[in-house]
């Protein structure tokens, strides 16, 4: 996952020029460990925004621009600050954000919600955090610390993100430095478990078996003449990071489990509760996994909240939605994606709903984009995104497998081209138009965001008029025509090519590395042979 916006980078610079206000936060005398991170949050926010000079201090001061961080219970400045400001019903999960006399005040009922409160006072002066990046505002607010009071006790208590799974256009196929990024973000955006999704079969339970690994199959041949082959960056077969190089079972096991410990411990280190489901109904597999990985701060053998199945509809294909909605579950979710970038504004969404915030829906996305992009940005957008939703819905309703059951079964086939799908091409269509339409009016900021929402329909577009020429290329074989089987099957190969390398310019997770493989396994490669018949 690439990191679009480094706050690091910016505190450097900021701190050479040290231009703007000079602001003292208070962690209070013994901060936790993690109030001390989010102190670090806290800083790192204020210098991007503001160009500051903080000072982090222990005790209270009367220092101008001071802010008060941590948790009531055990901040004595805090407490006094607050008086009865801080609700007498609030839980370890209860975060404010409030101006006071004795300065700003970032509340939390425990040190995670601290970060949130921090997280918080971030999104109010214009900063938004997707899964895979941050933002600061096109226009940067002028420097105040009052005005604020923000009160969120989030709605539903576990707010869980599902990672790794099987195949290799999934979380599966991230590496440690991908997953470290991720936890860190979506610690802000207050998720707080992640539950690792693992197989009996698969490495990371500590199998060792000929061709252990972590999906089935062949291992995927990434050489020779292939569409948007640079995502590979030369490699010959797709692996995972962490086990690309053992040579044997046994060192791919261990390869796999010392990949789980580290990002067992990133977790825990970003502020998250962490799970291992394991799918076994045998109670020495729990138990062999907990001693594998005390890392873990639990096992379990299915899910105890509903799954949220956020883009599998679409396959390959980008689908904007969450497929059964948990909104009434007091106990909460546990978010299931494949592609990230695909859902970053249905993943804040989901976040900030149930993390507390009253969200309109019908200004849900002016919220995310006007102050990371500007005006005129969320109509399209929002247009962008219908399109895409009624694009799924259409294929799902008309042929659920039509993405996942094979491509070369349309040029296997001589039946008629359905209707459909000019429908759905005109569909995705529609959604690219609408996308670079909010791309041409974004103010830099978002832009890439918006970027990969416009590429991946391009995609889905491309990958539609290649079923629909390798259709017509099976058409024509079964008459006989090989004229025609040819010039259709050169159209079905250079439209695969370009969905392919279109998606390649925004391929910025290893699992779109791993679709764009499988896909190039399952079409580009026999096409080109199908030509060569």
């Amino acid at each position: 996952m690439k990191r679009r916006f480094l706050f690091a980078l910016l505190l450097l610079g900021s701190f050479a020029r040290a231009e703007g206000p000079a602001v003292t936060v208070v962690t209070g005398p013994e901060p936790d460990a993690f109030e001390q991170i989010a102190a670090k949050e806290l800083e790192t926010t204020l210098v991007a925004l503001f160009d500051a000079k903080v000072t982090l201090a222990k005790t209270a001061t009367d220092a101008p621009n001071r802010i008060l961080l941590g948790t009531p219970s055990t901040h004595p400045a805090m407490a006094k600050a607050l008086g009865v400001a801080w609700p007498a019903d609030a839980d370890e999960q209860t975060h404010l954000v409030k101006s006071t006399p004795q300065g700003l005040v970032l509340a939390g009922g425990s040190p995670l919600a601290t970060l949130w409160a921090v997280a918080e006072y971030a999104h109010l002066n214009g900063v938004r955090v997707v899964a895979d990046a941050e933002y600061l505002p096109v226009e940067k607010p002028s420097f105040t610390l009052d005005g604020f009071d923000a009160l969120l006790q989030p709605s539903q208590e576990i707010r869980a993100w599902r990672t790794l799974g099987t195949s290799p256009s999934s979380q599966a196929a991230w590496g440690l430095e991908d997953l470290e990024s991720l936890f860190r973000r979506i610690a802000l955006m207050k998720f707080n478990r992640v539950v690792f999704a693992v197989k009996p079969s698969q490495v990371f339970a500590g199998t060792v078996s000929e061709g252990s690994g972590i999906w089935a199959g062949e291992v995927i041949d990434v050489t020779g003449d292939l569409a948007g082959r640079a995502v590979f960056k030369g490699a010959k077969v797709f692996d995972h990071p962490a086990l690309a190089g053992s040579a044997t079972p046994e060192a791919r096991r261990e390869a796999a489990v010392a990949f789980m410990r580290a990002a067992l411990l990133s977790a825990e280190k970003a502020g998250l509760a962490t799970q291992i489901e394991l799918e076994s109904d045998r109670e020495e597999g729990f138990e062999r996994i907990a001693d594998l990985y005390p890392e873990a701060d639990s096992v379990a053998g299915m899910a105890g909240e509903p799954i949220l199945e956020a883009g599998w509809l679409g396959g390959y294909f980008p689908y904007p939605e969450i497929l059964d909605a948990a909104k009434g579950n007091r106990r909460g979710y546990q978010l299931h994606t494949r592609f990230v970038g695909d859902q970053n504004a249905t993943i804040w969404k989901l976040a900030r709903e149930s993390s507390g915030s009253v969200v309109d829906p019908d200004k849900v996305l002016a919220e995310l984009l006007l102050p990371i992009c500007g005006e005129g940005v969320a109509d399209p957008f929002g247009n962008g995104i219908a399109a895409l939703t009624k694009a799924g819905r259409l294929i799902f309703d008309e042929d659920p497998t039509f993405v996942s059951s094979g491509f070369m079964r349309f040029y296997e086939s001589t039946d008629s081209v359905p209707e459909w799908w000019a429908q759905a091409k005109e569909l995705y269509g529609k959604a690219v138009g609408e996308f670079y339409r909010a791309n041409t009016r974004a103010r830099d900021g978002a832009r890439p965001l918006i970027l990969r929402y416009a590429k991946r329909a391009t995609f889905a577009l491309h990958y539609v008029t290649a079923a629909e020429a390798a259709r017509n290329a099976g058409i024509a074989k079964g008459a006989g025509d090989d004229d025609a089987r040819i010039e259709q099957l050169e159209l079905a190969i250079e439209a695969m090519h370009n969905a392919l390398a279109i998606y390649a310019e925004v391929a910025t997770e290893a699992g779109d590395a791993g679709a764009i493989a499988l896909m190039n396994q399952e079409a580009y490669t026999p096409l080109l042979e199908a030509l060569d018949e």
